[in-house]
């Protein structure tokens, strides 16, 4: 099966480069900021989306240097944003360790995340052609305006699918995109094969949301994820919106007991709340929530593999369908 650490061992020294050019990037004559640095790269994680973006570029050509820049701004964004998220939700762990802002503080946490950000545009501008500055800037204001609708929603609690789509689309997948696209026009790719990278990254991004959102119901999977999460924050996901779906009639009572949930912000979750908790996610599981979620999943995975049917067969392209399916069981 085709994971992380196999596409790593498949990328062997391209991966190393991207390790080096992230590396660099980051160097400051600030010791401190190097100290956060330290422990951030040192509990990195499964470094997802530079390893797709490397994919994409050898399933359309040779990797260039702008290929380990794209991919090294991708995981600097990404971790920008975890870093200002913690600070947001109060998180105190990110990937099994202490986050940034309960290992150092908060401000350090925000301004650590202002510095990836800054050094991810900087890179982007001083090494990669205009088009690929102009992914990465696109894909940080749709993913300001994904997130600034979840909390629009999770206020009003009127989310649809459609909502929700939207919402997924710029939280996650305008990153994925970006990152993809510019992947292949970084090696030259032709047209055809940027658009079909280009609709994998998409679907994948949508399938990669879809997967998190059933986790938050699925504690079993044991992911390391806190059960329930997405509901403290007020957010309808596609576990929740498949029940309602087949529950129509129950959707005012569950809909004012989600109301209830004040404290969305608070680090703790009050017994009341926890209560309201444990009640929704008996309801998606009873009524088929799970399943739906599921079902949408499995829809996106399609999408994303039959997305590089027009692309010439290689071994980056069937670790890039391989990748896709591992993406769709780790949902089950």
């Amino acid at each position: 099966m085709v994971n992380t650490e196999s596409a790593r061992q498949f990328l062997g020294s391209d991966f190393e480069k991207y390790r080096q050019t992230l590396n660099v990037a980051l160097h400051s004559d600030e010791q401190y900021l190097n100290a956060i640095n330290k422990y951030v790269l040192g509990s990195r994680g499964k470094e997802i989306r530079p390893i797709l973006s490397l994919l994409a570029g050898l399933a359309c050509g040779s990797l260039s240097e702008q290929s380990y820049c794209t991919a090294a701004a991708t995981e600097m964004l990404h971790t920008a944003t975890l870093m200002h998220d913690d600070v947001a939700d109060g998180a105190s762990m990110r990937r099994g360790a202490l986050s940034v802002s309960a290992m150092f503080s908060a401000p350090a946490a925000v301004l650590t995340g202002d510095f990836w950000l800054a050094r991810s545009l900087n890179l982007l501008v001083s090494k990669c052609d205009r088009q690929i500055t102009l992914n990465f800037s696109q894909a940080i204001r749709k993913m300001s305006e994904g997130e600034l609708l979840q909390l629009d929603k999770a206020d009003r609690l009127d989310t649809t699918e459609e909502d929700y789509f939207r919402i997924i689309y710029g939280k996650t997948a305008a990153l994925f995109v970006a990152s993809l696209k510019s992947a292949a026009l970084a090696v030259g790719a032709d047209s055809l094969s940027t658009d079909c990278i280009e609709s994998y990254a998409e679907h994948i991004g949508l399938a990669f949301q879809i997967r998190d959102d059933i986790m938050d119901y699925t504690p079993s999977l044991n992911t390391g994820k806190l059960p329930g999460a997405d509901l403290k924050e007020r957010k309808i996901t596609m576990p929740l919106l498949g029940a309602l779906k087949s529950a129509p009639e129950k959707a005012d009572s569950i809909l004012s007991e989600i109301r209830k949930i004040e404290s969305v912000f608070a680090a703790r979750t009050t017994p009341r709340e926890a209560e309201i908790i444990a009640g929704v996610s008996d309801f998606v599981l009873k009524y088929n929530g799970i399943e739906y979620a599921s079902e949408k999943l499995s829809e996106q995975i399609g999408l994303a593999v039959d997305s590089l049917s027009p692309l010439g067969s290689s071994d980056a392209r069937q670790m890039l369908i391989g990748f896709a399916e591992y993406v769709g069981k780790r949902g089950r």
